[in-house]
């Protein structure tokens, strides 16, 4: 049902979630977070109770924005209930009534979250290509730094389960957006971009060491029985959700 990073400290509430472990029937077997394609509000609304009982948070603390495919970064105590924007962050000093959850959805587009060594701040980020073209990731980082008052070498990244460049075909106007060395060409009738490859190098760009930069999981268009895909199955599919907070995590059985 979820996955987390190693690198990141193993009591800090983080993770990414798979399609496995819920309630939802059909298309959108079985652990779908997303509403908007048709899944009932029930099982959805027991999904996400089910997902925060295993990541050890309340779910009343998670917060989420409109994704609309676009390089916006918000404060979580800025997040109202229409809130357009791709990422989130957090400083530990904006919420003294206790951290919230930072959530990010996603079904073929790259979720990456972000903490500090010392837990000062976190981001959740939603890297589409759009957002990938616009470097949203290394612009969250740089938030972090920037406003959160870290060092970029403190920081520490996990880009979760998303497409991969073996599944992510595109037409030459969109691959003309990315730089050459993450496009790849031979042998294929269509351009494909890896996404993964490039916004790592981002992450490395706005100052994070290689080695804090961790992969989780695999390609959600290769592995139908573990992850929703956009791309593989079109719309009126579930999505997965990635989530981050400085909170400590509660025993599962709390």
């Amino acid at each position: 049902m979820l996955l987390r990073a190693e690198l990141f400290p193993p009591h800090l509430v983080h993770g990414f979630s798979t399609r496995l472990g819920g309630v939802s029937q059909g298309r959108f077997a079985s652990m779908n977070l997303g509403g908007r394609w048709g899944d009932t509000p029930e099982a959805v609304a027991e999904n996400l109770r089910l997902l925060a009982l295993a990541g050890g948070y309340d779910p009343e603390a998670l917060v989420r924005v409109r994704q609309v495919h676009g390089s916006e970064i918000v404060a979580a105590h800025d997040v109202g209930p229409e809130t357009e924007a791709d990422a989130i962050w957090q400083h530990i000093d904006h919420s003294p009534a206790g951290p919230p959850v930072l959530g990010t959805m996603t079904a073929d587009c790259v979720p990456v979250l972000l903490v500090d060594r010392q837990g000062t701040v976190a981001a959740a980020i939603h890297s589409g290509w759009r957002g990938t073209v616009a470097d949203i990731a290394g612009r969250a980082a740089r938030v972090l730094t920037e406003q959160g008052g870290v060092r970029a070498s403190d920081l520490f990244a996990a880009i979760g389960p998303c497409i991969e460049v073996e599944a992510f075909e595109v037409g030459e106007e969109v691959a003309a957006q990315f730089e050459d060395r993450f496009v790849s060409r031979q042998g294929r009738p269509k351009p494909h971009v890896d996404l993964v490859a490039c916004v790592h190098a981002q992450l490395e760009a706005a100052g994070l060491p290689q080695n804090q930069i961790e992969r989780v999981g695999g390609c959600t268009h290769a592995c139908p029985d573990r992850y929703f895909s956009y791309r593989r199955d079109g719309a009126g599919i579930g999505q997965q959700l990635s989530f981050v907070s400085l909170a400590q995590r509660r025993p599962a059985s709390s």
